[in-house]
């Protein structure tokens, strides 16, 4: 009876394990069927505008603005090849040009650079370069003008403009419009005013050019340099 049972297990148990292996062998032996598209399918899919990933076209013109940046570019990377890396150096190009056409672009505006950058005198000053006619002005009645004005710095320029004047009319100079101070220093270097003449000029120089305002004590010690100076040349 016990052989009975052992007999009847063993073959449900092999029932039950042909009958998994037979499934399993079923489904690995079933057939895969590759579809391929046919040519006209795969030409009608390519011609539909989701079906085009990246392949817009854009049209490119090589403009001369284009061209100029990218010979600009080659000529960064040519001469600073090995320094730093190329993205470094296009910026660098690309912010050079900006530069440029905001400096082309401010001229055209006419901004004026030099003031953005230097003070501005708070004096309204007729004589602003040395290209004045020394021949053609009153130098007693314009320094008592300047003087009457409390303008201590236009009177020690004109009494520079004089001692210039009294210089040329002594043929000791050999006066010109934009001529510089140091061409006249060096026409004296053999006189015995040279040493005269260098102190009034630092003193012109430093008042007028140093633009430094001065009060009347300083004026006064300034235009006894220039006194001082006129009577030796006379």
């Amino acid at each position: 009876m016990k052989n009975i049972r052992l007999y009847y297990l063993t073959s449900i148990n092999l029932i039950l394990l042909t009958a998994l292996l037979g499934t399993d062998t079923l489904a690995d032996s079933t057939k895969v069927i590759v579809r391929k598209p046919s040519e006209s399918q795969m030409s009608t899919f390519k011609k539909l505008k989701d079906y085009q990933y990246g392949t817009e076209q854009v049209n490119y013109v090589d403009t001369w603005w284009r061209r100029f940046l990218r010979e600009l570019f080659d000529w960064f990377s040519e001469r600073f090849s090995g320094v730093g890396n190329p993205d470094m150096w296009k910026t660098f190009a690309y912010f050079f040009v900006a530069v440029v056409i905001v400096f082309i672009i401010l001229k055209l505006m006419g901004v004026d650079f030099d003031g953005l950058f230097k003070k501005k005198s708070k004096y309204n000053i007729p004589y602003q370069t040395i290209q004045e006619n020394i021949h053609q002005i009153d130098f007693n009645d314009a320094i008592a003008e300047a003087v009457l004005q409390k303008n201590y710095r236009l009177a020690v320029r004109l009494y520079y403009l004089k001692a210039l004047k009294e210089l040329n009319d002594a043929g000791l100079i050999h006066w010109q419009i934009n001529k510089t101070n140091q061409s006249y220093v060096y026409e004296l270097q053999s006189s015995k005013l040279n040493t005269s003449f260098n102190q009034v000029t630092r003193q012109f120089e430093y008042t007028w050019y140093g633009d430094f305002p001065i009060d009347e004590a300083h004026f006064i010690e300034i235009r006894d340099s220039f006194l001082t100076f006129s009577n030796q040349i006379n």
